[in-house]
């Protein structure tokens, strides 16, 4: 495939459903060319229900795990066609519990702890651990198609200013999907947010983005989508 090619995105799991007979779920799962699975959902029932309801035939070859927190894991038991597991370097219980559960099931494990690179069918993907020593999250970034993912949400907590703005500036990132990690645009966090999303293409808020702030940024800025569960997107 082309990487100039257009990206197909769908949006298996979210916390709001956009599409009828699928589930809302406090998860995401998105799947890209379907190749490439962010995270798993809460389970193997609301993964496998809302693939059937959205007439998905999933074979994905490459997961990538954003965060050990099990609601983005929930799903794997459904996912033994997968090659590769990426998850990032966290040393938690939770991230305890995350390998623990890949090896039981037998995955072929990468963890990233700081910036790597993978080769897929539609391009490069930069997989980018942010936290600390002890709690890690990874960020995918499609530099073909200058698109940045968040599987929980930006966790601002771990990033200060200076390098988030930084961040989308050095990365030139032009299209935003995911999690931006605050509740309200009222908020000193929310403020930050405004001055990258002005600049952007599009901006999809998904789980890890408040609800108030979801509403706030799709009626306030006309490159904001309002996506979900059962949500097809387009970059490219």
């Amino acid at each position: 495939m082309n990487v100039n090619d257009e990206l197909t995105i769908h949006v298996i799991c979210d916390n709001e459903a956009k599409m009828p007979n699928v589930d809302s779920d406090n998860s995401v799962s998105l799947l890209i060319n379907n190749e490439l699975m962010i995270d798993a959902c809460s389970s193997a029932g609301k993964l496998l229900g809302n693939m059937k309801a959205m007439g998905i035939n999933v074979r994905p070859r490459l997961l990538v795990i954003t965060t050990p927190i099990n609601h983005h894991w929930g799903g794997l038991e459904a996912l033994t066609i997968i090659d590769k597991v990426v998850i990032p370097v966290d040393n938690t219980m939770s991230g305890f519990e995350l390998r623990n559960r890949l090896d039981v099931l037998g995955f072929d494990v990468i963890e990233v702890g700081g910036w790597e690179r993978l080769r897929v069918g539609f391009g490069t993907i930069e997989l980018i651990r942010v936290g600390n020593r002890r709690v890690g999250e990874l960020l995918i970034y499609v530099p073909s198609h200058k698109l940045l993912i968040s599987g929980c949400g930006l966790n601002l907590w771990l990033i200060n200013d200076d390098e988030l703005l930084r961040f989308f500036k050095e990365l030139d990132v032009r299209y935003f999907v995911g999690g931006l990690g605050a509740t309200s645009i009222s908020e000193y966090q929310g403020a930050l947010l405004r001055d990258i999303i002005r600049n952007l293409v599009s901006v999809y808020p998904l789980h890890g983005t408040g609800p108030r702030l979801r509403k706030e940024l799709a009626s306030s800025y006309r490159n904001v989508r309002e996506v979900g569960a059962g949500s097809i997107l387009r970059i490219g």
